[in-house]
């Protein structure tokens, strides 16, 4: 039986989505301009750790570790949900949250990554910034709230990488007028040169989560559909196979695909936290505060079973626990 990991996809505030699998191989790559030569605009070169583990497993997903996982951060990216996205059926963890409007957005960590064509890639929430904190990620986005960006500036835990400063360099547009705001995409090897060539090394030593066997087949439940309608702008849907013990991912009452490989986003554990939220005052955006540190009900649907938790988080620092 295939090892899969424990809480290998997360739903804050109502849904999330991640990949299982081995990661495809690039397509052909885009018309896209080189590498850049500039200078680092945010951030600060590290030494690498004297002291590094050397994974045979990504912490995350449990999937086996290439090389470069114990000398790179995770990178983790800030997506639309209202379209669907290139290179996501690669994340360990997703993030999926409701904005302002009622309009979800991605969150998706990357733990090892080979995509031609990542994206689109959209803007920063502060809540985002904080879930990206344990890992040590570049945290990879178009601008931000007012809030993101301070938080942003004021971080010690992630580098960041800012597509408002390197479009044209690090990222590319390629318009969509059904969607034309997200039009932004980058790639893996633009990411992973821009770690390698300012000497951005993975400094946090993050612990993952648990990993078990699947369930014995005769053990799984026929069916299971997990609907969640009213959360966002949207209704969004997983649906569990018995047989590949996986949920495949509807939305907008289809399936939901990964434009990279063509396939339907499928994942292993699809977990529902209950965090408090309210309005920023005087924001006229009518931007959220969410509470990414604490502790509250939880949802953890697993081989095709529901089963009712907790999440808790000391700090801003500590990693999501269940």
């Amino acid at each position: 039986m295939r090892r899969t990991v424990l809480l290998g996809i997360l739903l804050l505030l109502l849904s999330a989505c991640a990949g299982t699998g081995t990661p495809p191989s690039p397509t052909a790559p885009p018309t896209s301009p080189p590498l850049p030569t500039l200078p680092p605009h945010t951030a600060t070169p590290t030494a690498p750790p004297t002291e590094r583990p050397v994974w045979t497993e990504a912490p995350l997903s449990g999937l086996p570790a290439n090389p470069p996982i114990s000398l790179w951060p995770p990178l983790a990216l800030v997506l639309p949900s209202d379209s669907e996205q290139y290179g996501m059926s690669q994340a360990s963890v997703v993030y999926e949250v409701a904005t302002e409007g009622g309009v979800p957005r991605f969150l998706a960590i990357f733990e090892q990554l080979q995509a031609a064509k990542l994206g689109p890639v959209r803007s920063a929430r502060p809540y985002l910034v904080e879930w990206a904190c344990p890992y040590g990620a570049l945290f990879v986005h178009w601008g931000g709230s007012p809030q993101a960006l301070a938080a942003l500036a004021q971080s010690d835990c992630l580098y960041n990488l800012e597509g408002m400063v390197y479009e044209g360099a690090y990222f590319w547009r390629e318009p969509d007028p059904r969607v034309p705001w997200n039009s932004l995409f980058t790639r893996s090897d633009y990411l992973y040169g821009y770690l390698e060539a300012w000497g951005l090394y993975r400094f946090v030593n993050y612990s993952g989560y648990p990993h078990k066997d699947d369930a014995p087949l005769e053990s799984r439940p026929p069916t299971q559909t997990i609907s969640i309608a009213h959360a966002f702008s949207y209704p969004v849907r997983y649906v569990y196979h018995t047989q590949d013990n996986t949920y495949l991912r509807e939305y907008q009452g289809r399936p939901h695909l990964d434009l990279l490989t063509g396939e339907q986003l499928r994942v292993k554990n699809v977990v529902v936290i209950f965090v408090p939220q309210e309005p920023i005052p005087s924001d006229e955006a009518g931007r959220l505060r969410i509470e990414t540190v604490g502790e509250g009900e939880a949802l953890i649907f697993q081989d095709g079973r529901a089963v009712r938790g907790r999440w808790t988080r000391e700090n801003l620092q500590a990693e999501l626990r269940f």
